[in-house]
C-alpha cells in the first residue's frame, strides 16, 4: 500500500543485466574480497532463474573470446614483434598464443584460488556429496558465476583453436575443450557442483609454467642462451605440477565421484555421464603425461625443450 514501510519487491533481471551483475560481483570479490553485506545482495533475493543459466553461459563465452582475442591483438602481438628476435608471422602467432593461454589459465587459477578455497566443503572428499542433493542446489552466488565462466572459457577455447595454427594434437585439444564444456554443464545442472571444482581447480594448475616456457623458448636463438635456459626450468616446474596435479590428485577426484559419491546417492543417468566424461578427461591426462616424458628425453638428448605438440620449427619457416 501507500503507507507500507516495506520497500517493493526488486523486478526480475534480464539474462543480460543477470550477466552483468553477478559479473561485476564477482570481479569485486576476486579482486577486492568479499563484501559483508553481499549475502543480502541483489543476486541473492532473486536467484538466477533456469532459463537464464545458458544463456549467461553464452554471454560468457563471448566475453572469454573477446577478451582473448582483443588482448591479444592490441597487446601480446604488438610486444611479440618487439621482443622476438625473429619476428616471423608463425613465432609472433606462437608467442601470442602461449602468452594468453598462460593469462587465461592463470587467471582462473586465482580465481579458483579466490572462489573455490573459500568453500566450506573443500575437504574432506566426502563433503563433496554429504547432504547431496538438499544441500548442493543453493550455490554462492560467485562459485555459480565462477562455475558457468569457466565453461564460457572453454566453449571460447574450441572456437579459438580453430583460428589457431594447428598443433599436433589438434583433435585432443578439441575433444579435450568439448568434453570439459559439457562435464562442466552437465555437473551444473546436476548439483555435482563441488567435485567439479575441485577438478576445475586441480587442471588449472600446472599450466602457467608450461606457456611460461613457451614464451622463453620462442625467444631463444640457441640452446645454450639465457632464454633456452629458463625455458628448460620454467618446463620442469610445469611438469612435477603437471604429474601430481593430473596422475595423482585428479584420479583421486575420479574415485571420488565413482566410488565415494554412491555412500551419498543413488547412481542415475546424470551421474553415469559426468563419470564417463572424467574418465575421457583422465585418459587424455595420461596422454598427455606421455608426451611430457618424450619431451624430457628429448631435453636430456638433445639439451634443450622443444614444443612437441606444435608444428616442427622446420615446417614453419618453409611455410
Amino acid at each position: 500500500s501507500f503507507f507500507s514501510s516495506s520497500p517493493p519487491p526488486p523486478e526480475p533481471l534480464t539474462p543480460f543485466q543477470d550477466f552483468l551483475y553477478l559479473g561485476g560481483e564477482f570481479l569485486s570479490s576476486v579482486i577486492f574480497g568479499r563484501k559483508d553485506s553481499y549475502p543480502q545482495s541483489r543476486a541473492d533475493l532473486l536467484p538466477i532463474p533456469t532459463g537464464h543459466d545458458f544463456l549467461i553461459f553464452l554471454y560468457c563465452s563471448v566475453a572469454c573470446f573477446a577478451f582473448s582475442w582483443g588482448v591479444r591483438g592490441l597487446v601480446v602481438e604488438p610486444f611479440a614483434r618487439r621482443i622476438l628476435p625473429v619476428p616471423t608471422k608463425k613465432k609472433v602467432e606462437k608467442f601470442a598464443q602461449a602468452s594468453m593461454e598462460m593469462i587465461m589459465y592463470a587467471l582462473f587459477f586465482y580465481f579458483g584460488y579466490k572462489v573455490y578455497l573459500p568453500q566450506p566443503w573443500v575437504w574432506p572428499s566426502s563433503m563433496w556429496w554429504a547432504g547431496f542433493p538438499e544441500l548442493h542446489h543453493d550455490m554462492d552466488p560467485d562459485y555459480k558465476f565462477f562455475y558457468i565462466l569457466y565453461a564460457g572459457r572453454y566453449a571460447a577455447g574450441y572456437v579459438s583453436v580453430w583460428c589457431e595454427h594447428k598443433r599436433k594434437d589438434f583433435v585432443e585439444m578439441q575433444v579435450h575443450h568439448s568434453v570439459t564444456v559439457v562435464l562442466v554443464l552437465a555437473s551444473y545442472s546436476s548439483s555435482y557442483n563441488r567435485v567439479g571444482g575441485a577438478v576445475m581447480f586441480l587442471l588449472d594448475c600446472a599450466d602457467p609454467p608450461l606457456h611460461v616456457a613457451k614464451q622463453f623458448k620462442y625467444m631463444s636463438t640457441d640452446k645454450k642462451d639465457w632464454p633456452q635456459f629458463m625455458a628448460d626450468r620454467w618446463f620442469e616446474i610445469f611438469a612435477v605440477c603437471f604429474i601430481i596435479s593430473r596422475n595423482f590428485l585428479y584420479p583421486y577426484c575420479c574415485w571420488s565421484a565413482l566410488i565415494e559419491s554412491k555412500r551419498h546417492l543413488t547412481p542415475g543417468l546424470d551421474w553415469r555421464i559426468c563419470n564417463a566424461l572424467l574418465q575421457v578427461l583422465l585418459v587424455l591426462q595420461f596422454y598427455w603425461t606421455s608426451l611430457i616424458f618424450i619431451a624430457v628425453y628429448k631435453q636430456m638428448k638433445n639439451g634443450g625443450i622443444e614444443d612437441i605438440r606444435s608444428d616442427d620449427e622446420d615446417e614453419e619457416e618453409q611455410e
